[in-house]
């Protein structure tokens, strides 16, 4: 399969820009018979209708797409029973498939960007991340109604450096993703592979990200604080305050700093940006204040000419 384009009829479902390199690849090993992908929605001020990342590049392969309110829905099963698909392939597309769109299929996988049953949900590269993992992978399932929980088919370890962002570690996932699955489906296909059952030990919850975790605590160690910010860039990004408005940060890393004093405090020199922390120092590289565009540290500091020890985190002005 991996020499030569196959008959496989595959039912892509998937939203998100990481699973574009996957889209492409399985046009390249089989026939795509349709892509099934989450409705427009209105964004910015003008609320103007926005495809899915998915949409734009199905529509660019010339490819049929199918965008549901509910996937589970009598007509939305009936459409995919339609396609008559050998195979179901889904990643990062955000609805659970009922047990009637599972039994269409000959297989369903899913493509899961942790190395399952650690970090099974919605965020599974945010909180490995914030956890200050150093490995994390990409699973291929057999998927069940169970979140996350089907039978394992693939599995492939990648790592975390010390400074990548979810952006980054999101763009290994993706480049890794379609070889796994081709190679999955071949196993599949010849009957080589087999689902083995996911251990009941050592499940990690990687719940969506709540609004509150957004917001840098700088008592908390530099480490700690490092790895919110990297987690959650570029979106939603970790913000604080300051002057009483939201500033978000976009990169960070850990600065070789001594000294103490009030967490939150600002220190600059020769165009660099270090926050103190509850242990350690932190050094703040991309920023992006309220209502502006993203800028390094020097654009800010020129910009907004942050006074010496001044405190971010507060409403009060200087």
């Amino acid at each position: 399969m991996s020499h030569r384009r196959s008959n496989l009829k595959i039912l892509y479902f998937g939203t998100a820009a990481i699973g574009i390199p996957l889209l492409r690849r399985c046009v390249s090993f089989g026939e795509v018979a349709g892509v099934v992908t989450s409705p427009d929605r209105p964004v910015g001020r003008g609320r103007k209708m926005k495809p899915s990342a998915i949409k734009e590049v199905a529509l660019e392969l010339g490819l049929f797409v199918y965008q549901p309110q509910d996937v589970n829905s009598s007509e939305s099963v009936s459409w995919c029973r339609s396609r008559s698909p050998d195979v179901f392939i889904l990643f990062a597309y955000g609805q659970i498939l009922s047990g009637k769109l599972l039994s269409i299929p000959r297989w369903a996988i899913n493509v899961h960007p942790s190395l399952l049953p650690a970090y099974r949900g919605a965020a599974p590269m945010q909180r490995a991340i914030m956890a200050g993992e150093v490995e994390t992978g990409i699973t291929v399932i057999q998927m069940n109604e169970r979140v996350d929980a089907g039978g394992i088919l693939l599995s492939e370890p990648l790592p975390i450096e010390p400074d990548d962002t979810c952006g980054d570690l999101a763009e290994h996932v993706s480049r890794a993703a379609g070889y796994l699955v081709e190679k999955t489906i071949e196993g599949l296909a010849d009957a080589t592979l087999t689902p083995s059952p996911q251990t009941t030990e050592c499940i990690t919850p990687a719940p969506k990200i709540r609004k509150e975790e957004r917001l840098i605590d700088w008592s908390e160690p530099v480490g700690k604080i490092h790895n919110l910010i990297r987690a959650l860039s570029p979106e939603p990004l970790a913000y604080t305050l300051f002057r009483g408005r939201r500033l978000e940060v976009v990169r960070s890393q850990v600065a070789d700093e001594e000294g103490a004093g009030v967490p939150g405090s600002m220190a600059l020199e020769s165009g660099r940006l270090v926050v103190q922390c509850g242990a350690g120092f932190l050094e703040v590289l991309k920023l992006k204040p309220e209502g502006r565009r993203e800028m390094d540290a020097r654009a800010f500091a020129n910009g907004y000419r942050p006074k010496a020890n001044e405190i971010l985190g507060t409403r009060n002005t200087p």
